[in-house]
């Protein structure tokens, strides 16, 4: 691959990771217009099945493969079923704890991103990194301003969510080009559409119009989510953009206010900054080692 090769895929992975992080943003917020009225294994169902229709009609238009390369099963299977894994754990720690404390705590997810793919799959780790990430965390911290009062159990199940789509994502850096963005979604939500299916008739009350509409848009949200986050790490090193997962929270702030007219504080307006500046760095960082590369050709 040629240096221009490399920054233009490295540019490509962060729009497609900034995208993927408003995806997962405006699925949080219709997760909270639902939430109470429908048990969270029927928001996990509904918001697997929409992204499985999708990925269905996307294919049959496409022509592309169901189940992928047979070279590439395991993995697909592993980052199928950590990432449900991960979603059910997320949703466990909501239910069960301080939502501020469980939002930051599966912030981590980018810091077992990095470590993950430096001590596993050897990619570069350096100083500039570390801070950029460790300032970034700070920074989601002045933003959601965590109690950390919430029981033990259920923090150990954030950290484990956080750890579980760390894995996920891993898989989804490995496999590549090798396998078609809508493959790798169709193989995730058709096994958590299963997996989620026996559960979803408990306490099932029919929903109105309005509800009904929010969990399709929790599904379509999620789509993009999940197609800007797979297309994100076929182009870029999982350990390159995975910072960028934290703007979640700024836009999360953002929409919070406009949609749930929910505040802003002095101290999420101070995260926020944190959380830009540390992205906007890791970028600079990113081009200029490429420009160097290229130079020294």
């Amino acid at each position: 691959m040629t240096d221009n090769s490399r920054s233009t895929n490295l540019k490509l992975g962060i729009i497609f990771m900034i995208i993927s992080t408003l995806g997962f943003s405006f699925m949080q917020i219709f997760v909270k217009l639902t939430s109470g009225k429908f048990t969270l294994m029927q928001q996990v169902f509904m918001r697997n099945f929409v992204m499985l229709i999708i990925c269905t009609v996307y294919i049959l238009i496409k022509g592309s493969s169901f189940f992928g390369n047979k070279r590439n099963r395991k993995l697909l299977c592993m980052r199928s079923a950590f990432g449900y894994a991960g979603t059910i754990f997320n949703f466990y720690a909501i239910n069960n704890m301080v939502v501020a404390d469980a939002g930051i705590l599966q912030r981590t997810s980018p810091i077992f991103v990095v470590l993950i793919a430096c001590f596993i799959f050897k990619e570069k780790f350096t100083l500039e990194r570390f801070l950029t990430l460790t300032f970034s965390f700070i920074g989601a911290i002045f933003v959601v301003r965590p109690q950390f009062d919430s029981r033990l159990f259920p923090s150990i199940v954030a950290m484990t969510s956080a750890l579980s789509a760390s894995i996920a994502y891993m898989c989804v850096s490995r496999i590549g080009k090798t396998e078609r963005t809508e493959t790798i979604i169709f193989i995730f939500s058709l096994f958590s559409t299963v997996c989620s299916f026996p559960f979803i008739f408990k306490d099932f009350v029919m929903p109105d119009l309005k509800i009904f509409i929010y969990l399709i848009l929790i599904g379509v949200a999620s789509s993009v989510g999940q197609f800007g986050l797979t297309i994100s790490y076929q182009y870029a090193n999982a350990s390159d953009v995975s910072i960028f997962n934290y703007l979640g929270i700024v836009f999360v702030v953002i929409l919070g206010k406009l949609i749930l007219n929910e505040s802003v504080s002095i101290y999420s307006l101070i995260g926020i900054i944190l959380i830009f500046s540390m992205s906007l760095m890791s970028y600079l960082s990113n081009t200029r080692e490429n420009n160097e590369k290229k130079s020294l050709k």
